[in-house]
C-alpha cells in the first residue's frame, strides 16, 4: 500500500500544479497580453515583471481590472518600463462613457489610428486607448521621459492580442 501511495503522490502533485498554474494564468488577463517576450521586444534588454504581475485581476460588479509591468533587468527606478492597465467594463457604452470623462479631466489630447479612440494625456504620462469595452492605459519609458513612440508601438502590438 505505500509503495502504491508512493506512485501515486508525484502524478496527484503533478495535477495539482498543473491546474493550479491555469487558475494563476487565467487570474491576470493583463499579463498575458502583455507578455515577457512582448515586453522584451518592446523594451529591448532582458526585462523583469512586477510583483504584481503575479496578482489576479480586481472584480467588482460590472468591472475588472488588470495590470502587468515590466523594467529592464537590474535597472534603478529610472529605468525604462512598460506597464499596462486594463479597465474592462460591462460595456461598451459604460466604457466609452468612463474614458471620454477621463479624458475631458485629464485633458487629454487625442491620438489617432488606434483603438476606437484614443487620447494621450502629459501627467501622468500615458496613452489611453478603448476598444470595446476595454480601456487601455499604457505607460512607457521611464517617469523621468516618458516614450510617447514606445507607448504606440506597445497599443499596437497589444490591440492585436485583444479578442475582437
Amino acid at each position: 500500500m505505500n509503495s502504491r501511495a508512493f506512485l501515486i503522490l508525484p502524478i496527484v502533485i503533478a495535477v495539482v500544479l498543473v491546474f493550479l498554474r491555469s487558475v494563476e494564468a487565467g487570474d491576470n488577463r493583463a499579463s498575458q497580453i502583455l507578455t515577457p517576450e512582448l515586453a522584451q521586444q518592446l523594451l529591448g534588454p532582458p526585462v523583469e515583471p512586477a510583483a504584481k504581475n503575479a496578482e489576479p485581476d480586481t472584480k467588482s460588479e460590472k468591472t475588472r481590472l488588470s495590470f502587468a509591468s515590466y523594467s529592464m533587468k537590474g535597472g534603478d527606478f529610472n529605468a525604462p518600463r512598460l506597464s499596462l492597465m486594463i479597465r474592462q467594463a460591462g460595456s461598451k457604452e459604460e466604457a466609452q462613457q468612463i474614458f471620454l470623462s477621463s479624458k475631458k479631466t485629464y485633458s487629454g489630447v487625442d491620438v489617432a489610428g488606434l483603438g476606437e479612440l484614443a487620447y494621450r494625456v502629459a501627467a501622468p504620462a500615458q496613452l489611453n486607448v478603448l476598444k470595446g469595452a476595454d480601456w487601455l492605459i499604457i505607460s512607457a519609458g521611464s517617469f523621468k521621459t516618458p516614450d510617447p513612440a514606445m507607448q504606440e508601438k506597445a497599443a499596437r502590438e497589444i490591440l492585436k492580442k485583444l479578442a475582437p
